[in-house]
């Protein structure tokens, strides 16, 4: 058989073959996403409208209830009583009528337009009302006083069944809300449900029907155009409908016709929200689909027949193509590819080919990720061996100048005690208007504040022998907060604490660490000073059984880079106040090592501050501090 034959049979096979498996294939697929589509479409909307239609009558409830709740009605005469119902009417422009009911469900007062011209002269938004007859104001007001004799005195408001005005046919309810401290008295209004017919109406897309049943599966209101207001009875057709608590789908025959169903309950009222659409009008692009498939099929067959001497010719083009390739690999490119469908001699080279190509590109890919990798593993264990000798850098000069401090502690408190006593005396014997007292305070307060430096110095330089209890870290947190609540709502600071799920227990002393949590405290208050945004963000978390991560983070000035190397070095501070003796930091990490932890300090100018404190874990079982 000569290769135009073959290639056009084979030509013929891969068109038609794909065509009609990829036309059946979306076929289905089409099928059931649109299945999918048009059910979630539906769900979407019949949830949308029971909400809709929740809020367009509960919004009436709350707006009552928040009148009586403004305004003890009881406690007015007639004409304020009658000027507030007034003013509850013209609120909402579908109120028909508001009545007051005292607490035997007696009617006090009500308002309702019966001549609309008459009312519009005193106040034009009464044109927007409905007009009642005096049979619909009866029916109202027996409606009324039976829904608020009713109602459980636990409840702030009740909404009584739709109905049909008794004159017009006006479908509409009854919203009553209870009074506080009475049993039968409150207010109520009739509110129309024309405008939430309407916008069932506009709800629907296309040849969509949007209805509400009632809690027996009776039609309530009907979005269809043209519709007369009925009490179509939907319980045997979609009988999960009937007073469902949760969304749901169905499906009914009416006319002949099969409708697909969703329908979502409406909150608090017991209604239903129903969005139906003909099977047929759903599938609609699912027959275009298939018709639109046969025609792509017979075109490709008219392309294959026409194409196939062009492709004949062009035969010698793998020939170039292997050629090319060759090329592209001695340059470099180690991912180009033939992509020769061949079973004879030159499909065998062209796969070859690609082989080759492959392995060389994996065995590049591999080298190069194997120097990446050990590029990262130096730059890692460089990184962790800095850290490491940084530490050990810090701790030994905090050593040495525990050392000199404790050398300098010892060899001042003598004579600082004899100075502060000498001045106590001195001012014990002066009397209180002599010039020199006050010179002498001033001498005692600064005697003060060195022994305040002593005492820190001896903290800095005691390699201290703590008692490690389990302790429970967030309580402790917790109640260091507390002790400094009221300086941080003077100072404006909002504090968002983001502990680990559950009780964390750390070993250690609980004296030692809630001295380190207050002084980191103390530096974020210094820090969150006249900032305009203050916040201060306390968070835990178990990094494993062994270690729990302590992290203190503000929004204060932040620290400059060049001062982060020395911010843990004693007397070294950044703090502008000439109280700060730069002490705070380098106790806290005496306190931390001491305890068998860690801390480290991140901060970016005008930006904020991290403190990290790593802590060892307590034993599950062990005792609570």
């Amino acid at each position: 058989m000569r290769i135009r034959s073959q290639l056009l049979l084979l030509l013929l096979a891969i068109a038609a073959v794909p065509t009609v498996a990829t036309g059946l294939l979306a076929w289905r697929g089409a099928e059931r996403a649109l299945a999918e589509a048009v059910t979630e479409q539906h769900r979407r909307t019949a949830r949308a409208e029971a909400e809709h239609a929740a809020t367009y009558v509960l919004s009436l409830a709350t707006e009552l209830g928040s009148a009586l709740l403004h305004q003890d009605p009881t406690a007015l005469g007639p004409s304020e009583a009658q000027e507030f119902l007034t003013r509850v009417f013209l609120r909402r422009d579908r109120i028909a009528q508001v009545g007051l009911f005292d607490g035997r469900t007696h009617l006090v007062a009500s308002v309702f337009v019966d001549d609309p011209e008459a009312f519009a002269r005193q106040e034009p938004q009464f044109r927007r009302h409905d007009t009642v007859a005096a049979e619909e104001v009866e029916d109202f007001q027996r409606r009324a006083a039976e829904l608020l004799s009713r109602m459980d005195p636990g409840r702030a408001y009740a909404v009584s069944a739709p109905y049909l005005t008794t004159v017009r046919h006006r479908p509409a309810v009854v919203v009553a809300a209870l009074a506080p401290g009475t049993r039968g008295g409150g207010l109520a209004a009739e509110l129309g449900l024309e405008e939430l017919s309407q916008h069932l109406t506009t709800g629907g897309e296309g040849l969509e029907r949007v209805f509400l049943l009632d809690a027996q599966g009776r039609l309530v209101l009907d979005g269809a155009p043209g519709q007369a207001h009925s009490e179509e009875d939907f319980s045997a057709k979609l009988p999960g409908a009937r007073g469902a608590r949760q969304p749901g789908l169905g499906h009914y025959e009416e006319d002949g016709h099969a409708w697909l169903a969703a329908y979502s309950p409406v909150p608090e009222l017991g209604w239903v929200a129903v969005v139906t659409r003909p099977r047929e009008a759903a599938f609609a692009p699912l027959h275009a689909l298939g018709r639109s498939t046969f025609e792509v099929l017979g075109l490709t067959l008219v392309g294959v027949l026409l194409l196939t001497p062009l492709l004949a010719r062009a035969m010698a083009r793998p020939i170039a193509r292997l050629a090319e390739g060759a090329r592209e690999l001695a340059r470099g490119n180690l991912g180009h590819r033939l992509t020769l469908k061949r079973r004879d001699e030159l499909g065998d080279l062209a796969r070859a080919f690609n082989d080759m190509g492959h392995a060389l590109e994996v065995a590049h890919r591999e080298l190069l990720g194997f120097n990446e990798q050990l590029a990262a593993q130096v730059e890692e264990r460089t990184r962790e061996l800095q850290q490491t000798q940084a530490q050990l850098s810090r701790s030994q000069r905090l050593a040495a100048m525990g050392d000199l401090a404790a050398g300098m502690a010892h060899e001042m408190n003598n004579p600082l005690a004899a100075i502060l006593g000498n001045v106590q005396l001195m001012l014990m014997d002066l009397p209180e208007d002599d010039p020199s007292r006050r010179m002498l305070s001033t001498v005692h307060q600064q005697a003060q504040r060195i022994a305040t430096i002593v005492r820190e110095l001896q903290l800095l330089s005691e390699r201290q022998q703590l008692g490690r209890h389990p302790l429970d870290l967030h309580r402790m947190l917790h109640r260091v907060l507390d002790s400094r609540g009221a300086e941080l709502t003077q100072a404006g600071v909002r504090v968002d604490c983001h502990f680990h799920p559950g009780e964390v227990k750390v070993l250690g002393d609980t004296q030692a660490l809630g001295d380190v949590f207050a002084r980191l405290l103390t530096n974020a208050l210094t820090a969150l000073k006249d900032r305009p945004e203050r916040t201060l963000t306390v968070a835990t978390h178990v990094v494993d059984t062994q270690v729990v991560r302590v992290e203190m983070r503000d929004t204060g000035r932040g620290i400059p880079r060049e001062h982060l190397e020395r911010i843990f070095n004693p007397f070294f501070t950044t703090k502008q106040q000439w109280t700060g003796k730069g002490l705070s930091l380098a106790i806290c990490h005496r306190v931390i090592e001491n305890h068998g932890g860690s801390i480290t300090l991140q901060s970016d100018e005008g930006m904020g501050t991290t403190v990290t404190l790593m802590l060892p874990a307590a034993p599950v079982q062990g005792p609570l501090v």
